[in-house]
């Protein structure tokens, strides 16, 4: 396939180095570019997260590895040398050639090689970054092949299996709890305490999960206006936190706060103005922001960060178990894969291309017999077959000229392929 793929993530180099080869969309489409103008490579995508940056290139088959940019080290000195980072120490980076590599960006697309397993991220990354690669016309026929497929696995992964499903953070685990315990959030009012990026975080899942009403408590007013006024929510003084809590079906603290925020003396108060009706806490303040005394109050239910990452390790613990259906679809996907790179072979696909238009011949032929008689078929017969032979002729001539093995003959094949539809039947 002569597909070589290098890159970094996060089990081989620390963030310090990640962020030094983190490349913006002008910087990847101006990396693919250059690639393009190189003589050894033919094809090539660039993707590049937080936490991984992956050059993958499909080279030339006369240029082999150790001429041109194909070679591994040549590429990943252009990845330093485009960023300007210096030499990087060769163990941070890894080399997948040909199969491996189709497996490795498959596996990456389905999040298994994603820093928590199973997000659903990376499969958009992924699409953004051939995007670019087609933007930069480095895409070819191997590289629409390959990702097309890497799409697919990253679609059957989420839809056939629970690699991505419950919550894997404890801002999620905290909504998705809210969620378990009232099922309609959109009936239901939301109080966030706090306005930092865990509270924000928090306060946007619940928006995604059409929380019916949201309202934003901080220290700082104006932080908490900021961040209700982005979220269509609202916003209240700290000081009326007892009357916004009792306003309140969920309430969410997240702050930084040394001592306790919510204390028995202010959920009796809120719990009064309520008449009793039951309410929902979450404390994920570290320190923490809730007295746990308040749930000796009726109808006062609370959870602290601890209950929440019961909750994220038993997800994660169920994402891994699914590990095993997820590599049987790479499997599968990996097959389909080779099975087509070996169809684009010469004699195959000249024998099914005159196979195809000797069909379509054939069928025009025995639409139009009762327009002719015997002997005026036998001629249209003739000359249609003249025609034919003549029209096949340069496309089979340049098939066999290019020989199976090479990539121009791929390339030939799989264009041949397309034009004819020879994937499926004549009469489809």
């Amino acid at each position: 396939m002569h597909l070589m793929l290098v890159g970094i993530n996060h089990t081989t180099a620390p963030v310090e180095v990640r962020e030094k080869l983190a490349f913006s969309e002008a910087e990847t489409e101006a990396a693919l570019r250059e690639l393009k103008a190189d003589s050894a490579i033919e094809e090539a995508l660039l993707l590049s997260t937080c936490n991984r940056t992956e050059l993958i290139v499909k080279r030339r088959a006369i240029s082999g590895e150790g001429n041109g940019g194909a070679a591994p080290e040549l590429l990943t000195r252009k990845l330093s040398s485009w960023k300007q980072t210096g030499e990087l120490p060769p163990e941070v980076f890894y080399i997948h050639r040909d199969i491996d590599a189709a497996r490795h960006i498959f596996r990456v697309s389905a999040g298994l090689e994603s820093m928590i397993v199973g997000e659903s991220q990376i499969l958009a990354q992924t699409k953004e970054s051939y995007r670019i690669a087609c933007k930069a016309g480095a895409n070819g026929y191997m590289m629409n092949r390959l990702m097309h497929a890497t799409f697919k696995v990253g679609k059957r992964a989420r839809a056939e299996t629970e690699i991505g499903i419950g919550a894997v953070s404890i801002s999620l685990a905290a909504v998705e709890l809210s969620q378990r315990i009232f099922r309609d959030l959109s009936k239901k009012s939301a109080l966030v305490v706090g306005a930092g990026e865990t509270a924000a975080l928090t306060a946007e899942h619940f928006v995604q999960k059409n929380i019916g009403s949201l309202t934003v408590v901080n220290r700082t007013y104006e932080k908490a206006e900021e961040l209700a006024r982005r979220l269509g929510g609202s916003a209240a003084p700290l000081s009326s936190l007892a009357e916004s809590i009792a306003k309140s079906d969920v309430v969410i603290t997240s702050t930084s706060a040394p001592s306790y925020l919510v204390t028995p003396e202010i959920m009796r108060v809120a719990v009064n103005i309520r008449q009793k009706r039951p309410i929902f806490l979450i404390d994920i303040g570290v320190p923490r922001n809730i007295d746990p005394a308040v749930n000796k109050i009726y109808n006062v239910f609370a959870h602290d960060i601890d209950d929440l990452n019961k909750i994220v390790d038993k997800n994660l613990a169920r994402r891994r178990s699914e590990t095993p259906k997820v590599e049987k679809i790479i499997d599968e996907e990996i097959a389909l894969l080779e099975e087509w790179y070996r169809s684009l072979e010469v004699t195959p696909t000249i024998k099914q291309l005159v196979e195809r238009i000797e069909s379509v011949r054939r069928e025009e032929m025995k639409k139009s017999s009762r327009h002719f008689s015997r002997e005026q078929m036998e001629k249209v017969d003739a000359l249609t077959q003249s025609i034919v032979n003549k029209i096949l002729h340069h496309p089979i001539s340049r098939l066999r000229e290019s020989g199976d093995d090479s990539d121009d003959a791929r390339f030939l094949v799989e264009t041949v392929r397309n034009i004819f539809n020879l994937e499926t039947p004549a009469d489809e």
